[in-house]
Order: C-alpha cells, then sequence, then structure tokens
C-alpha cells in the first residue's frame, strides 16, 4: 500500500485528525471523565494515545481545545523522551478511547493504514508545534525590543543634555547584555546650582532586572528632587524598595551631588564600585571610600555621607562591574587595572571621547567573547563658575 495522497486526506479531515474516522475503538478501552478533571499532566509518561468520542479537552500550556473526533497524545508514545508536553483538561463530560504504546504497536502489524495514518498526523502535529514555537518566539523578540526601545528613552540620551551650563560637560553610556538591562544612569539639576548624577546596577539581568531598574531609578530622582542629602537619598530609595520585596532583587548605586558655583561634592555609595577621579588632567586615581550597603535589600540602613572638592579641570569617571568584569574568550577580566591604564592614556580627552575610548579598550580586550553583563560608563569634568 502506498502513502495516503495529502490531498485525499486534506477534504476529509477535522480538526487535524483525520485518521480518527479509522480508530478501531472496539480494539481500545474506554474512559468517562467528568467536565474539570484531568485526562493528563506536562511531564506525565506519555504510554497512551486518546482518540476523544465525546467532549473537549483544553491543552493548557499551548491553549489549544480539542473536541471530538481529534486523535492526541501519539506524538508522545513517538518522542524520545515520552512525555507529556501539555496538561489536558476536560472542558465537557468527556468520553475517550486508549490505546497504550504496545497497544499501538500491535495495531501497525495488523492495519498498516493505520499506522500511516498515524504516523502523517504525528508529522503534521509535530510541523504545526514548531510553527507555534516559531511564532511564540518571534513575538517575544518583538515585545522586548520594544522594551528595549522602551528602557533606553527612560535614560538621558541628548548630550549635551544643557548646553546653556558651561560649568561642566557630562557624558554617559548603558550598553545591556540582554535585549533589556539592570543598569541605569541619571543626571539631573537639584536647584539652580546643585546637579545629581549617579550610576545603578540592579541583582539580575533582564525583564525583571529592567522593572526593576525602571523603578529605582525613578525613586532616586523623585527624592533627590526633594533636596536631601546623597546619604539620605539612598537611605529613603532603600526603605520604599525594601519592604515586599519578595524577589530579594536589590539595587548597588554611587549618587553624587555637586555644587557648581563652589565645587563642593557630598556623595554616597550603596554598594557600588569606586569612582575613579582625575585632578588637575592628572591619571585617574580611584577614589578610597567605604563599600556601603546595597539598596533595597535591607529596611533602615544607614548610608555614609563623602565630601570631594573638585576644582577646574577635574574629572569623575562612574561605571557599573560590566566595565572590569567583561571578560574575554581566555577567562581573563578586563579589570580596574585595565580600567585605570585605559583612563590613564585618555586623559586628556573630552569626557565623550573618554566613555568611547575606555569603550573601545574593552571590545578590544573581550574581541568575540559574548557580553555577559551590562555595561554602563559616566563621565563628568568640572570646569568651574568661570569659563
Amino acid at each position: 500500500m502506498g502513502l495516503p495522497d495529502p490531498k485525499e486526506k486534506k477534504n476529509t479531515r477535522k480538526d487535524s485528525s483525520w485518521a480518527c474516522f479509522k480508530m478501531p475503538t472496539h480494539y481500545m478501552k474506554k474512559k468517562k471523565l467528568k467536565k474539570g478533571e484531568v485526562l493528563f499532566n506536562i511531564g506525565d509518561p506519555a504510554d497512551k494515545m486518546f482518540y476523544i468520542k465525546k467532549g473537549q479537552l483544553r491543552l493548557v500550556e499551548i491553549g489549544k481545545v480539542v473536541g471530538e473526533g481529534a486523535v492526541i497524545g501519539e506524538m508522545g508514545i513517538f518522542s524520545p523522551n515520552q512525555q507529556r508536553m501539555a496538561t489536558a483538561v476536560c472542558e465537557k463530560d468527556l468520553e475517550v478511547y486508549m490505546l497504550s504504546k504496545d497497544d499501538v504497536v500491535n495495531l501497525f502489524t495488523q492495519d498498516s493504514e493505520v499506522a500511516v495514518d498515524l504516523m502523517y498526523l504525528s508529522c503534521e502535529r509535530f510541523t504545526e508545534n514548531i510553527k507555534r514555537e516559531v511564532e511564540a518566539k518571534e513575538r517575544i523578540k518583538s515585545e522586548l525590543r520594544i522594551a528595549r526601545d522602551i528602557q533606553m528613552n527612560m535614560l538621558p540620551r541628548r548630550f549635551p543634555p544643557f548646553p546653556e551650563r558651561k560649568e561642566f560637560d557630562i557624558f554617559a553610556k548603558m550598553t545591556p547584555a540582554k535585549e533589556v538591562g539592570g543598569d541605569l544612569y541619571d543626571f539631573f539639576f537639584v536647584n539652580d546650582n546643585k546637579l545629581c548624577f549617579l550610576i545603578g546596577d540592579v541583582s539580575g539581568k533582564g525583564v525583571p532586572a529592567a522593572l526593576f531598574m525602571a523603578i529605582s531609578k525613578a525613586l532616586l530622582k523623585t527624592e533627590a528632587m526633594h533636596g536631601l542629602s546623597a546619604d539620605e537619598v539612598l537611605k529613603r530609595v532603600n526603605n520604599n524598595l525594601a519592604p515586599d520585596n519578595d524577589a530579594c532583587m536589590f539595587v548597588t548605586v554611587f549618587c553624587v551631588i555637586i555644587d557648581l558655583e563652589t565645587g563642593n561634592v557630598e556623595f554616597s555609595n550603596g554598594g557600588h564600585n569606586p569612582p575613579l577621579v582625575s585632578k588637575g588632567g592628572g591619571d585617574f586615581q580611584y577614589l578610597a571610600i567605604p563599600k556601603g550597603f546595597v539598596v533595597g535589600a535591607m529596611e533602615n540602613v544607614n548610608f555614609k555621607k563623602g565630601i570631594l572638592k573638585l576644582d577646574a579641570g577635574d574629572s569623575i569617571f562612574l561605571y557599573t562591574d560590566g566595565v572590569t568584569e567583561a571578560m574575554n574568550d581566555k577567562g581573563e577580566l578586563f579589570s580596574e587595572e585595565r580600567l585605570k591604564d585605559s583612563l590613564s592614556k585618555l586623559k586628556d580627552k573630552s569626557i565623550e571621547e573618554i566613555v568611547k575610548g575606555v569603550r573601545t579598550d574593552i571590545k578590544n580586550f573581550v574581541r568575540e567573547a559574548p557580553q555577559s553583563d551590562d555595561i554602563t560608563i559616566l563621565a563628568f569634568k568640572y570646569k568651574g563658575k568661570e569659563v
């Protein structure tokens, strides 16, 4: 006997189950279930196939309803791992006929036409599942691309951001490791003469980190705009994030507030990497600061405030650990030392050129190795009141 003609089958099939019209129900065991009962669960052994005589089943994980005349479960029998790929729940009272794997093998030896029909149905079902999975992945990719655009639009991207202010230069860039990331940066005026700029790194990656990043960024700006000190900003944000934080997420933050008239800087560190400072156009040096506790993990944490004086020509370089922990294919890290060397070579460049130069050095170091963490950099140069 030759294979069934697909064109002939197309006119006799119903709900992708034309083989059911030839199912030998006299050879099968009957089973009845009530509405709401479960025929099988995802992960169960796939040791039977079913022909639905009456009623309907909902395949929960794939959102599909199958009804009278349908054959289900055959793919589990034929697959290598022989596990159910979905949970089947009765939408209506159900009457099904069952065949075990051994029964199927015996049936194949007795009725080759049923065997061919079942294999044809399995191939069609397999193709349908692949198509559905591809469509779902494309939909997710599209949604993540939109989420990435939304997230990137939340970060300041227009440079120079305050062209009328000549007392400073600032430039920042974030490159997420995935479609969306957990790093953040921001800068804004607290009043006419005080500028706040900050950088942060949320624990984890992907969509959960991106959501926590958005909340953290909004809270940081809201509290800073109240005119609080840097340490008080972190304390209040921490006490907003910590309650009901069932996911135990947190964010590291380095927050800076500078008086542009005097160059006086106050800063507070919430478990973030130490910044580097260049004084008078000299080599960049790591700023000695206490590590501090992360933001959002525990209520009522007290954060320390540090003080720094910037003179005209001094610069501050902030970054996330995606910079120093960027890894090449040999398993070597870019490291704090390489970052310091890179900045020292770039010290005579503009703030924008410094940021882009460090990114270039990182790319040259990692080469073809995949990016494993978000990379975010913010650089600030104080020019003084009289320019």
